[in-house]
């Protein structure tokens, strides 16, 4: 028994939770409840699988709307009532859907105990069972919640395989792998994916589902480069949440719009659309703070283009919300509106804030594997640059010449994501492991170009390290990982050639080297110098050798790095680490010598 089947014969339910506004669901199960009376739910009577059901609808609907903690009560109580009366389906699927509200509510303290209860229900039976999908979906979301995209995306095409009997699931299953595409960078695969899965959820009048994927096609689109194209699922997402009285989904596509409308250049729309959302965002109980954050940057940015005076006040109160909810994202972009707004108005700063930084914003956002905002931050420095003329740049480095900073943001924004698009389309099905290790190598690769990007921006000094290791110049291993604080220049069969900011702390070049030796399984040999007027003039183009430096020299560093011993670390004098750091990078494992 499906949870939801005993109100088949006396509501409508099952069908308000996919299709009516959570008001409208609500006063359906009061009344329901009313008509059940104090006895209703007596253990052995009809009436106790109806008040499972309610609790079940109860619990559906608290998910829907984020109460997590009620969410978790009514379904942990459906459980408990449906097998009290022997009906084991819809005990197991109440159970998964407990689990998945402790995954929201706790995040990754839940994964461990959720994938334990996941894996027993998916056990207890035929692996083809509805319960047996489910719980193998939700597996996966616990998978990308810790983070392991590549058992996330096995687990889940498992379960798409299985749903074959059970459309529903299948749909709801689509719109989790294609989120995980989207996630991934593989744009091409998640719009095919949530293409079907909106079509399915528009067949079933499923409108909660079909919203969801139309918001993650909106931004699959989006990934493709194709901003006309993002706009319909965006707007069919916008009207469908405003039906649904769903806050979060109407906020979410009417900044999306926004956005879209001022990279088009309609200042005016996006002010109204960004207004639209602020006003959602707010009303909604609690309300949406980080929403409402994205809403006052969208209005700020759009008065801006307007020569609207209101826009600097707009742009602190995003950046204030940004800072309380430690948002990393909303973080780097607030940098960047404080640095726009410096650069425009030079002495004044937005109320609170301390000055602007482009090279600090730019490298956060190359950080968290976005090298197209990257290109966006480094195209308006240079129309502002263009029209507010100046002498020097950040740092007291020249400013480089208008020909070097337009390949740098050549170079920044290119993208050709169009001609892998049909092949991710067949990988995702025929060979999905693959797939994921080329996404999983195109995000390392978009990181480390928009921190290449972002060092073009950077004050003068680098710090330069020769690595040697025989497994290097394979499989993208040299590639940083994502809390790195290094860029990589150069990888070749043997060597590759890392670089940092000069201010970088001997700590973090240190941590950054034992997580590559980690990667390696050995460890490399690294020699270290200062190039302390070493600047990334550009980063390189798709085909380009490496990315354009000025004042580096690695040829005499690559001959000693590989003459070192493994695990040997030799400094150039000029870094000046003193003892201390010396003996925190030697606690990571490496022999340091001068």
């Amino acid at each position: 028994m499906l949870p939801l089947e005993p109100l088949d014969r006396v509501s409508p339910l099952p069908r308000l939770l996919r299709s009516a506004p959570a008001g409208e669901v609500r006063a359906e199960i009061e009344r329901v409840e009313a008509l059940l009376g104090p006895a209703g739910g007596e253990p052995g009577t009809g009436g106790a699988l109806l008040a499972a059901a309610l609790g079940f609808a109860r619990g559906a609907l608290a998910l829907r709307e984020g109460a997590l903690d009620a969410a978790v009560l009514h379904l942990d109580g459906a459980a408990a009532t449906f097998g009290r009366e022997g009906e084991v389906e819809g005990r197991e699927l109440a159970r998964c859907e407990a689990a998945l509200a402790r995954l929201r509510r706790d995040g990754r303290s839940a994964c461990a105990a959720a994938v334990e209860e996941l894996d027993a229900i998916a056990a207890a039976g035929a692996p083809g069972r509805r319960a047996a999908v489910v719980a193998g979906h939700y597996r996966g979301a616990a998978e990308r919640l810790l983070g392991d995209a590549a058992a996330a995306q096995r687990t889940l095409l498992s379960a798409l395989r299985r749903s074959e009997p059970f459309l529903d699931e299948r749909a709801q299953i689509l719109n989790s792998l294609g989120t995980l595409y989207v996630t991934l960078g593989a744009h091409g695969a998640a719009e095919a994916l949530l293409e079907h899965a909106a079509e399915l959820h528009r067949r079933r009048g499923d409108a909660v589902g079909e919203a969801i994927a139309c918001g993650q096609l909106g931004a699959a689109a989006l990934g493709l480069g194709a901003l006309e194209r993002a706009r319909a699922p965006l707007q069919r997402q916008e009207w469908l949440c405003a039906r649904l009285g769903d806050a979060f989904g109407r906020a979410r596509a009417l900044i999306f719009l926004s956005d879209l409308a001022l990279e088009l250049g309609r200042a005016d729309d996006a002010l109204a659309l960004a207004t639209s959302a602020r006003d959602v965002a707010a009303r909604a109980a609690p309300p949406l703070r980080t929403w409402i954050a994205y809403a006052a940057r969208a209005i700020g940015r759009a008065r801006r283009d307007l020569g609207d005076p209101g826009a600097a006040a707009a742009l602190g109160e995003a950046g204030e919300i940004f800072r309380e909810l430690g948002h990393p994202l909303g973080a780097a972009l607030a940098a960047w509106d404080r640095a726009s707004a410096e650069a425009l108005a030079p002495g004044e700063l937005l109320s609170g804030h301390a000055p602007g930084d482009w090279f600090s914003a730019a490298w956060a956002l190359g950080s968290l594997g976005l090298p197209a905002r990257v290109a966006q931050l480094l195209r308006e420095r240079l129309e502002i640059d263009e029209g507010v003329p100046r002498a020097e740049t950040e740092g007291g480095a020249p400013a480089p010449g208008g020909e070097t900073r337009e390949r740098a943001l050549a170079a920044a924004a290119q993208t050709a994501p169009h001609v892998a698009v049909q092949r991710e389309v067949e990988l995702v099905y025929d060979r999905p492991d693959e797939l994921a290790g080329i996404a999983a190598r195109r995000a390392a690769a978009h990181r480390n170009l928009g921190r290449l990007a972002a060092l073009t921006l950077a004050p003068p000094g680098l710090v330069v390290a020769a690595v040697a290791a025989p497994r290097l110049g394979a499989r993208g291993i040299a590639l940083p990982p994502e809390r790195a604080a290094a860029a990589c220049v150069a990888d070749l069969p043997g060597i590759a050639v890392w670089i940092w900011p000069a201010a970088t702390a001997p700590a973090a070049v240190g941590r950054d080297l034992a997580e590559l030796s980690a990667a390696l399984g050995e460890p490399p040999r690294a020699a270290l110098a200062l190039a302390p007027a070493g600047r990334v003039l550009c980063p390189p183009f798709a085909g380009d050798a490496g990315a354009e430096l000025e004042a580096v020299e690695v040829g005499a560093l690559l001959a000693l790095a590989a003459a070192l011993a493994p695990g040997e670390l030799r400094l150039d004098p000029r870094l000046s680490w003193d003892g201390d750091a010396r003996a925190g990078v030697e606690a990571l494992g490496f022999i340091v010598t001068r």
